[in-house]
């Protein structure tokens, strides 16, 4: 089943758009064709989590290859590759919900 990108109350496609916004710290987004408010539900908020402790593995992994030699290539190109498949998985389970006051 696809996930369910279209807006909760009028059900426009909203596959293009931002949930986050980088000028505003509001928890939501708005519609631009019904003018509801819309975020994603909690569990595409808890997919999030593992993506910056990933992101801190392959960094430091990075980091390694730098200081410590080619030896830590390896490591470093699976962790990125662990991260970019966990980000796609992530983005392909996105769902938007209705946000409530």
């Amino acid at each position: 089943m696809p996930p369910k990108m279209n807006c909760p109350t009028c059900g426009s496609d909203m596959r293009g758009r931002s949930l986050l916004s980088h000028w505003s710290l509001r928890p939501y987004r708005v519609c631009p064709d019904c003018n509801a408010k819309y975020t994603a539900d909690a569990n595409t908020k808890k997919r999030q989590l593992p993506i910056i402790a990933l992101v801190l593995i392959a960094l430091g992994l990075t980091a390694a290859v730098h200081l410590k030699g080619f030896v830590w290539l390896a490591p470093a190109v699976v962790s990125y590759v662990v991260l970019w498949g966990y980000v796609g998985y992530a983005v392909s389970k996105v769902t938007y919900v209705r946000y409530h006051d």
